[in-house]
């Protein structure tokens, strides 16, 4: 009798060891996607704060906060156009609890340009949840271009003597690569720094023109201090319809930056379902995010699915990786 009752409790003790087993080589017991989510949610942003990334990550969050019912605490880690940030996060443990904001032109640019070497498949994609209104070919106002058109034939006319404010690596120094490489412009390129630094730039008469996300330099424009002359989206945004496309005159001139949520790789695909469909249920049913998301970004709220997600990232890595070459990449 003492014997068996032995054996049962061996047996009881190894069902209990074999279940903790599981739920520590799982991340622990919350990540479930029956339970998920049980507890806060880390996010991280790859770029800095204050920028549209950071404000759009920002701006999705709060409202995924009510949305799932738990916080979700967001922390910028910057460096090396965000690359350090994927590199550190990519391998995070896949329990459901760590997520990172980044744009998609920084996430295939950088492995085009080299600075990273992997791609969006080295996470599990969750979602692209809104568009930027679009980095923007910007001049002074009293520059004697009027359009793209003329911009590009003078910089073939007359090579190496209009200076292009840009920055080392991401879509900036891509679209500079781009306009010489498909439209044959060429410019001098200028290292200014970020888009702040590039808009002081021109502004200041340091440099003859420049790429400047619209947000940037939306105040300057309407106060006529200099003009845009396209957008590097694919198409105009939704409510600047006034501004042309650059690729109208150079078919590749294309940085069609969106907003994507990432999960470490392996992560639960419920898991990825679940927050995805939240995301998409806030940004085509919330009048008051789809107002901030209208107010920022100038564009309609956007979101896809996961399939339609992970499209769009090969789309873009395939558009920029055509450029490799030239980028710095071996």
């Amino acid at each position: 009798m003492k014997n068996a009752k032995v054996v049962s409790f061996l047996f009881v003790l190894s069902l209990v060891v074999a279940e903790g087993s599981f739920l520590f080589a799982g991340g622990g017991a919350d990540s479930s996607a029956e339970t998920w989510p049980s507890r806060d949610i880390t996010v991280i942003v790859n770029l800095g704060a204050g920028g549209d990334t950071d404000y759009n990550g920002r701006l999705i969050c709060r409202y995924l906060e009510k949305e799932l019912g738990v916080s979700m605490p967001i922390s910028n880690v910057t460096g090396g156009n965000g690359s350090i940030a994927n590199a550190q996060y990519k391998d995070a443990n896949p329990n459901g609890y760590t997520f990172l904001v980044t744009n998609t032109v920084a996430l295939s640019g950088n492995e085009a340009t080299g600075i990273s070497n992997f791609g969006y498949d080295s996470f599990t994609p969750v979602a692209i949840f809104g568009k930027q209104s679009g980095e923007n070919l910007i001049v002074p106002a009293n520059s004697p271009y009027k359009t793209m058109k003329e911009f590009i034939e003078a910089a073939k006319t007359k090579p190496d003597t209009i200076k292009y404010a840009m920055s080392t690596g991401g879509g900036a120094y891509i679209s500079y690569v781009i306009m010489a490489q498909a439209g044959g412009a060429k410019l001098v390129p200028i290292d200014a720094g970020d888009g702040a630094a590039r808009m002081a730039a021109i502004l200041g008469g340091h440099v003859d023109s420049g790429i400047v996300a619209y947000a940037t330099a939306k105040e300057y424009i309407e106060a006529g201090k200099v003009r845009t002359l396209a957008t590097f989206m694919g198409e105009s945004p939704t409510y600047l319809q006034d501004i042309p496309a650059a690729k109208d005159v150079i078919p590749e001139a294309i940085l069609p930056t969106m907003y994507v949520m990432l999960a470490p790789k392996g992560t639960n695909p419920t898991v990825v379902e679940t927050m995805n469909k939240a995301i998409l249920n806030i940004v085509n049913n919330n009048a008051e995010y789809k107002t901030e998301c209208e107010r920022f970004n100038l564009q309609a709220p956007f979101a896809l699915n996961v399939q339609d997600t992970l499209k769009e990232l090969d789309s873009q890595r395939k558009h920029f990786m055509a450029f490799s070459k030239y980028l710095g990449k071996k």
